[in-house]
């Protein structure tokens, strides 16, 4: 009866420490998801950005992700390729080399991209709004690693 009763318990201790990080989980997600959101609230504000700069930026946002995408998309294709190259059985060097060489191909043009964007982004601000742009983004990148190249890898 004593072994029954402590079975009972252990298992009732873990399915509420499970409920409990699966709570805290949803909710470190849903924190982060209004943080990304207030991210782009918080760049406004920071740079006063009008009307008329706002529209202006979300037209070059749209049109940026519409070029990119299918770049990232291939990207993804080609790294899925590389690694079945590399795992294979038999390895061909040749086709493994001109995949890598395709990958670099890809994430130059994603790094023109990113960086035509930005100038394009910068060329709508003030001189005062582009120091404060350009700080931003460099906290940014150190936040998130940049020097590790492209952070979409």
């Amino acid at each position: 009866m004593k072994k029954q009763i402590i079975f009972l318990l252990g298992m009732l201790t873990l399915i509420v420490i499970n409920l409990t990080a699966q709570t805290q989980e949803r909710g470190e997600r849903k924190e982060m998801a209004m943080n990304k959101m207030d991210k782009k609230e918080r760049m406004i504000a920071k740079l006063e950005l009008t009307d008329v700069q706002q529209t202006k930026m979300e037209n070059l946002k749209v049109a940026h992700h519409k070029e990119v995408q299918p770049l990232k998309n291939k990207l993804r294709e080609k790294r899925a390729s590389l690694q079945s190259l590399t795992t294979s059985s038999s390895i061909d060097h040749k086709q493994v080399n001109n995949t890598i060489e395709a990958i670099g191909a890809l994430e130059t043009k994603l790094l023109k991209a990113k960086t035509n964007h930005k100038i394009a982004m910068r060329s709508l601000l003030s001189d005062k709004q582009k120091m404060m742009f350009d700080h931003m983004k460099e906290k940014n990148g150190k936040r998130h690693g940049e020097h590790k190249g492209l952070r979409g890898k």
